[in-house]
């Protein structure tokens, strides 16, 4: 499964671990910056400003509607998105 982050709207603060619980990342992403991480079955997010981010899980975007400056605690799996 594959979750992509992009810092659209301004800079986040992100930390991504695996299905294990290993850290994946852990850090800032500027305006314009992306990540993309990787598991086999499950990705885990916090996104530190979660209207600064667009999330892709599986090539889907994920419509969301955090606000700037909320705080996100996510987990995706290789199943998502689910249809809505």
């Amino acid at each position: 499964m594959t979750v992509q982050v992009a810092a659209a709207d301004g800079r986040s603060w992100i930390s991504a671990k695996d299905h294990s619980g290993r850290l994946l990342f852990d850090g800032v992403l500027k305006q314009g910056d992306s990540k993309t991480f990787q598991d086999s079955s499950k990705v885990h997010l916090v996104l530190g400003d979660a209207g600064a981010i667009d999330l892709f899980v599986n090539g889907k975007k994920i419509e969301d509607d955090f606000q700037p400056g909320s705080v996100e605690r996510l987990t995706y799996t290789k199943g998502d998105p689910e249809a809505g």
